[in-house]
């Protein structure tokens, strides 16, 4: 499992851990535009949340690695 600490490598599908008005969540990158806009599904059983990548703090970003990865 990779894990980096920054913004401008998260893509659609990575899991992110992130610092959002003080509280610490984790969601999985639905969708993601060139303007910044990314939607999250949160892990926490809310519903998807929209908004600008660049609010979020603390971002770490987890990719499973790629030879460990099957599709049936």
């Amino acid at each position: 499992m990779n894990q980096r600490n920054d913004t401008t490598s998260v893509r659609e599908g990575d899991v992110i851990e992130f610092t959002l008005r003080g509280e610490r969540r984790t969601a999985e990158v639905m969708l993601l535009s060139d303007d910044d806009q990314v939607l999250l599904d949160l892990f926490d059983g809310d519903r998807p949340a929209f908004g600008r990548l660049s609010t979020l703090a603390d971002v770490a970003v987890f990719r499973p690695d790629a030879e460990l990865v099957t599709a049936a």
